[in-house]
């Protein structure tokens, strides 16, 4: 196999490992909340956001940070270098561990909730394995050799999925006390990356068995400029896939003491949110989904591609923007339309359907945002998108504070619609200002309109034609014939209508032969 069908293929395998990482991701948690009840559901979603920070290091900053260091600098490519990067990791996350350890009354009090006190000082762990997972990924990445981070995180999340279900089981079947979720996704956090560590050891043992140890180490470089190139990198690195989780973090820090502001007891805060996170892994399966096959359909956007063909790189980028559109509309106005019955499907009542209705419209601007953030992460512009999510993290902040104590979980819902929006804005300005071209985004918007609106009647004629009912498989059937219905009729209008230029449908065509 040639170096470059080496690392397409491996770029190919990460590709994928992600997107079903990230679909067991979101689906794992339905059957969690089936099993623990919104307030056991709350409790995990609390956690979530930290624990999925340390996941994203060991993942995709960490890994990403040596495989770039390793690859400006192969004379590090020695197990003395390999010593030097774990050493400054695991300096970095012991701080952070210590840190969540020392200040989790501070973080349970603005949580709103001091029963997560306990949970919290046991997090900090979990940090501690980040080192060596992400040393193991980036040296083996370095190498052109991505298919074992990508088994790894199969094997991690699989495993994690497991655990958690099994110890939502005994939950539900009273052997343990519902706070112990939290408890069960700590311990299922850590394993996974113990074991996502066991595996990848023979693989990196193999990889290092060819490197020859010099004598005396070839890279002097310093603290500081390690410290720049690994652990600040990786920290941008992780952000930049953080557009999701940032929004759950603002809701775990301040959805609980505002709706005691707006009036609601904490048992009864507690509940609402678990009921408000109802609509985080729909937005996340949603906003992967549409945003990868929308970068997978076009050829990654580069700075040198711009350089070598700008007007064919322009035509990519707004085929990648118009795809992502085309996704993301559909599928807000179908979750719109069957939210009532998905709801009641998946979590066995209508409880927030309001709410998560709002939430809904927040996939539009989620999946335009990791598009456009994918199209300038190519451009070089990485600190620029981590730099505008950390403005949006405190942009969502201020809005819930101000929201929620006056509209309850609907305005947490506002407020990450609009928070999302500003940073799909301020990404497309940013775009805008790198390529200097006055019409980048071409959109069909009346194809766009005229399908869209032929569906919400084919599923509105549906919902009065099909009758209701309570028996949740055949509440299941009826929903996938309305999505399926529904999918067929948006796709078909924008084809016939000419939504997608000749050389976009040959391109579709062949990857589908592909």
């Amino acid at each position: 196999m040639t170096r470059v069908k080496k690392i397409y293929t491996g770029a190919f395998a990460l590709m994928i490992a992600g997107l079903l990482s990230k679909v067991i991701s979101a689906f794992y948690r339905i059957p969690l909340q089936n099993l623990t009840g919104d307030v056991g559901f709350y409790m995990y979603q609390q956690l979530y956001p930290l624990l999925g920070i340390a996941s994203m290091l060991a993942l995709y900053g960490f890994p990403a940070a040596i495989s770039r260091y390793l690859a400006e600098w192969p004379s590090a490519k020695n197990k003395q270098s390999y010593r030097r990067i774990l050493c400054m990791m695991i300096g970095f996350c012991v701080v952070i561990a210590l840190l969540i350890l020392w200040a989790s009354p501070l973080i349970a009090g603005m949580m709103g909730d001091e029963q997560l006190i306990r949970a919290l000082r046991q997090l900090g762990w979990v940090f501690l394995l980040v080192p060596f997972v992400a040393l193991l990924r980036g040296v083996t990445q370095a190498g052109h050799w991505m298919e074992p981070t990508a088994y790894s995180q199969m094997v991690e999340q699989l495993f994690r999925a497991c655990l958690l279900i099994a110890t939502a089981i005994l939950i539900f079947y009273q052997h343990l006390a519902v706070h112990h979720i939290a408890t069960g996704a700590i311990v299922a956090t850590g394993s996974g990356l113990l074991l996502a560590a066991l595996f990848l050891w023979p693989f990196y043992q193999r990889y290092t068995r060819k490197q020859i140890e010099p004598r005396t180490s070839l890279t002097g470089h310093s603290f500081r400029f390690l410290a720049r190139s690994i652990i600040l990198s990786g920290v941008v690195i992780s952000l930049n896939h953080m557009l999701l989780l940032v929004m759950q973090l603002a809701d775990a820090f301040t959805m609980v003491p505002a709706l005691s502001a707006y009036g609601f007891t904490l048992e009864e805060a507690r509940e609402w949110k678990g009921i408000f996170d109802r609509g985080q892994p729909l937005v996340q399966l949603v906003t992967v989904l549409g945003s990868s096959l929308a970068l997978a359909l076009v050829p990654q956007v580069t700075s040198l591609s711009w350089q070598m063909d700008q007007q064919g790189t322009l035509e990519k980028i707004r085929s990648t923007i118009k795809y992502a559109v085309l996704l993301s509309v559909g599928a807000t106005v179908g979750l719109l339309l069957l939210l009532p019955e998905i709801n009641q499907l998946f979590f066995q009542n209508q409880s927030g359907t309001t709410a998560l209705r709002i939430l809904a419209l927040a996939i539009l601007f989620s999946s335009l945002a990791v598009t456009l953030a994918a199209i300038l992460q190519g451009f070089g512009y990485m600190r620029w998108t981590a730099a505008i999510l950390l403005v949006g993290l405190l942009l969502k902040l201020v809005l819930n504070d101000l929201l929620i104590t006056r509209l309850g979980v609907n305005g947490g819902a506002v407020a990450t619609v609009v928070t999302l929006a500003a940073i799909a804005l301020s990404y497309d300005r940013l775009l805008r200002a790198r390529i200097k071209v006055d019409r980048f985004r071409v959109l069909p918007w009346k194809q766009l309109l005229l399908a869209s609106g032929v569906m919400a009647l084919l599923l509105y004629t549906l919902q009065l034609l099909l009758p209701v009912v309570d028996d949740r498989f055949y509440l299941f059937v009826i929903v996938l014939v309305k999505v399926a219905a529904g999918a067929a009729v948006y796709g078909f209008v924008l084809i016939k209508t000419g939504a997608l230029n000749q050389r976009e449908r040959e391109q579709l065509s062949v990857r589908k032969q592909k």
